[in-house]
């Protein structure tokens, strides 16, 4: 090419803003914001629907121990204990596993379905648990202490829901 030619050539044309202008433009934040939502409102959803069970087992069992300091009744506390915990069981395990158990085979599942952790409670069948073989059944069931059998049941509920 020669010069000629190069000084025919119109003059470049130049932008009226910059095309590397930051901040971007509101609406383009709006675009990921509005997918950060989306998906916090999904995995909110998620855990809702997942721990539903272990809100409403939770609630139970605080209207389960509060009866029974209203009416010191303990026969009533230990069968309300135990059908939730069977209600619970039957919800996670086969029907024909769960339903059926009575006594130490009882206490036996909820140990091995509680799992194999240490703590300050032995378990259902060596520690505050062991009453719920047959303490409702009693007309004047053993001495227990309620509150560990409380977070005992507790933390079952936690391991399962």
């Amino acid at each position: 090419m020669n010069l000629e030619q190069l000084k025919q050539l119109a003059a470049p044309l130049i932008p009226s803003y910059a095309p590397d202008q930051w901040p971007p433009e509101p609406w383009v934040w709006s675009l990921p914001a509005a997918l950060v939502l989306v998906i916090a409102l999904l995995l909110w959803w998620r855990w809702y629907k997942r721990t539903r069970t272990r809100r409403y087992a939770y609630k139970e069992l605080e209207a389960i121990q509060q009866r029974y300091q209203e009416s010191q009744d303990p026969q009533r506390y230990l069968y309300e204990l135990n059908l939730l915990l069977r209600r619970i069981a039957v919800r996670n395990f086969r029907r024909e596993k769960v339903a059926s158990l009575t006594g130490e085979d009882w206490l036996d599942f909820l140990d091995w379905s509680r799992g194999r952790r240490r703590s300050e409670d032995p378990g259902f069948r060596e520690g505050s648990g062991r009453v719920l073989a047959w303490g409702a059944y009693k007309a004047e069931p053993d001495n227990f202490d309620a509150e560990s059998l409380q977070q005992l049941v507790k933390t079952w509920i936690r391991r399962q829901t």
